[in-house]
């Protein structure tokens, strides 16, 4: 599954502008790389949003803290068990 966010304000990512970002589902793969290399709960969630999106990391703090609660929302909806198939 994945989930595409709209960007109020668009980013650049690879020096290309873009106004939406794709995120897809975590593997538990996912979860135990990131427990490893982040130092923080905030690091750890901005490592696996870089790794869902295909993204590094510093690119996602451009993000403003809007697109990047729509970032969170889409990341819990992906964990979320009562999605329809």
């Amino acid at each position: 599954m994945q989930e595409m966010i709209k960007l109020s304000t668009a980013i650049k990512l690879n020096d290309v502008l873009v106004n939406q970002l794709q995120l897809r589902e975590p593997t538990v793969g996912d979860q135990l790389d990131v427990q490893v290399l982040g130092k923080s709960d905030a690091e750890r969630e901005q490592l696996m949003f870089a790794r869902l999106c295909d993204c590094a990391p510093n690119d996602l703090r451009q993000l403003t803290l809007r697109d990047y609660k729509k970032l969170q929302d889409a990341y819990f909806r992906l964990l979320s068990d009562d999605r329809e198939p």
